[in-house]
């Protein structure tokens, strides 16, 4: 599993997230105590947990507190449970919580935490505005003004929890920032969960000075929804550092579009009324429904009203959806009759526990499988992977309206073949090894057997004769072959190798080819002798005529010459 941690040396409280599909701002949350590091349980476990956790790693803002071991299940101690932050602690362990070791759950209730992963800031005037500067490379930098609107200020006030945008100032209203500009040629469309979200050139590409600092003026009260998700549940309003409710009385569907518009919610489905014991801020809320912000409609001021908690807001919003992820693991190609997981996953602001449909599609084929998940994401399973799964496939979620689709995702099955081992033996012990490879002797049988290690069924072999156009081919039988050669002659002599093949779904598959193995075919020893003892017999015959012939002339040439008689 993947591990990201922003520290180089572990120390009690120190906070890093892990598991599987992690990043440096997203993932399971652990945390180190008494030398060793432990998961947190998710009883309780919501965004304001997640706020203090993403300010303890410098990652920005929460966008997403996954439960469920949302990134995988941890292993070893599970420190924490019952968290309870308000959000404005500086590192979980100042969070009410039931002690260190005192849990009543086990690791697939794991916490995590989706951030934003760079955090942002207003700077030259006062918590709700000033200055536009994000942290990247350790570096705090600006922002160019370049096309910076109203869309790139409601992000901005969004993000760091300010209300809603009432102006997106230019030309170092607020003042010139430090050396770095870190952002140019910004483009939000507004309905972002981050700066970086949006389109921009890149991380120190831009074309401005500090002249030209962008900046922001935010309403100011920031504002939420209490609730199974991010886009429906209770009002609730930040104001004299204390989180309060809204009263029902004059409350309408105007005054819900203008908490969806406020929250990057889409349009109100909903509002009803729920009972509770927090502070009530607001009454008598009046809003035209043309509105940025809920403090901008008409009230009876802050503190101000006549209702009992029974008579608070509750709104259910549609969400705007991002465009969901997908992941195929294992990751590259796929060995065929292996099992494959393919999870979709979303990662939005508006959404905490989601209790949506996943869809993941084959866009060329007949794959299409639906999956309710009450958290961020749903893995899907292919057992057995054929090539008729082979292809792209793409995920959408649907929570009232759809999501965009996913980027696709190729799934690519092929069959690895090891390459096959081939042994030679002889059944009657014509057979010996030497250092020209096997000698089998003339007129003995011998035997090649080919065999491999595979998971398919069936196959079969080919045994290669070089030097020939000879091949033979057998089926494989619990993979592997035999091929006999009841009388070695000459003709058998040369190099053999083995081949295997597999058909699966029409295709055929082919491994690489053996080392060969050399083959001399050797006269028996009793023919040997024969032939030696024999041709020594006619050496020796031959000799021996030689012999008598030469000592035949001798005695020719030793008779005396005819006698001639002469007369004096």
């Amino acid at each position: 599993s993947l591990l990201f941690t922003l520290y180089s040396s572990a120390s009690d409280g120190q906070v890093r997230l892990a598991g599987f599909g992690s990043t440096r701002c997203s993932g399971r949350v652990e945390i180190y105590h008494n030398t060793t590091w432990g998961t947190v349980c998710d009883d309780n476990w919501d965004l304001n947990d997640a706020k203090v956790l993403c300010r303890q790693l410098g990652c920005g803002t929460p966008l997403g507190a996954p439960p469920s071991a949302h990134f995988g299940e941890g292993t070893g101690q599970i420190w924490l449970d019952e968290i309870d932050c308000s959000g404005s602690e500086s590192s979980l362990t100042e969070c009410q919580h039931e002690g260190f070791g005192t849990h009543n759950c086990g690791h697939s209730e794991d916490a995590g935490v989706i951030c934003s992963g760079v955090p942002i800031r207003l700077a030259g005037s006062t918590q709700s505005s000033g200055r536009v500067e994000i942290y990247y490379n350790n570096t705090w930098g600006t922002v160019c003004d370049n096309s910076w609107d109203l869309n790139d200020a409601e992000v901005v006030c969004r993000q760091l929890g300010c209300g809603t945008a009432l102006s997106a100032s230019k030309s170092a209203l607020f003042g010139e920032g430090p050396k770095q500009i870190w952002l140019g040629d910004v483009y939000c469309s507004g309905h972002e969960s981050s700066l970086t979200e949006c389109q921009h050139g890149g991380f120190g590409t831009h074309n401005c000075s500090h002249s030209d600092n962008a900046g922001v003026v935010c309403s100011g009260v920031p504002i939420r929804l209490v609730g199974p998700t991010l886009c429906s549940g209770r009002v609730e309003i930040y104001y004299n550092n204390t989180w309060g409710t809204v009263c029902d009385d004059g409350w309408d569907q105007k005054d819900a579009e203008v908490v969806c518009r406020e929250l990057g919610c889409r349009t109100a489905l909903s509002f009803h009324f729920a009972k509770t014991t927090k502070q009530i801020w607001l009454g008598d809320v009046d809003c035209s429904g043309s509105e940025r912000s809920l403090t901008e409609c008409q009230h009876g001021g802050f503190g101000n009203h006549g209702c009992s908690h029974n008579k608070e807001a509750v709104v259910v919003c549609s969400a705007i959806l991002p465009k969901p992820g997908i992941y195929i693991n294992p990751v590259g190609e796929v060995a065929w009759g292996q099992n494959v997981s393919i999870t979709c996953s979303i990662s939005t602001p508006t959404q905490q526990l989601l209790h949506g449909t996943f869809t993941l599609n084959q866009t060329s084929g007949s794959f299409s499988q639906n999956q309710t998940s009450s958290t961020n994401s749903a893995p899907f399973s292919i057992l057995k992977v054929d090539f008729y799964n082979e292809g792209l496939y793409q995920c959408q979620y649907s929570q009232h309206v759809s999501s965009p689709l996913s980027d696709s995702a190729k799934l690519s099955v092929t069959v690895p073949l090891q390459q096959p081992s081939i042994s030679l033996t002889s059944p009657n012990r014509g057979l010996v090894w030497s250092s020209e490879g096997a000698e089998v002797t003339r007129g003995y049988s011998f035997v090649f057997t080919c065999s491999i290690t595979s998971s398919y069924p069936e196959g079969r072999f080919f045994l290669i004769f070089s030097g020939s156009n000879i091949t033979d081919t057998k089926p494989a039988v619990s993979h592997s072959a035999s091929f006999n050669f009841p009388v070695a002659e000459h003709e058998h002599q040369g190099n053999y190798s083995c081949v295997y093949e597999v058909t699966l779904s029409s295709r055929k598959f082919t491994s690489t080819e053996t080392a060969p193995v050399s083959v001399v075919i050797k006269l028996p020893l009793l023919l040997l002798v024969s032939s030696v003892a024999g041709g020594g017999l006619l050496l020796l015959l031959l000799v021996l005529l030689v012999v008598c012939l030469v000592l035949r002339r001798r005695r020719r040439a030793k008779q005396p010459g005819a006698f001639v008689q002469t007369h004096c």
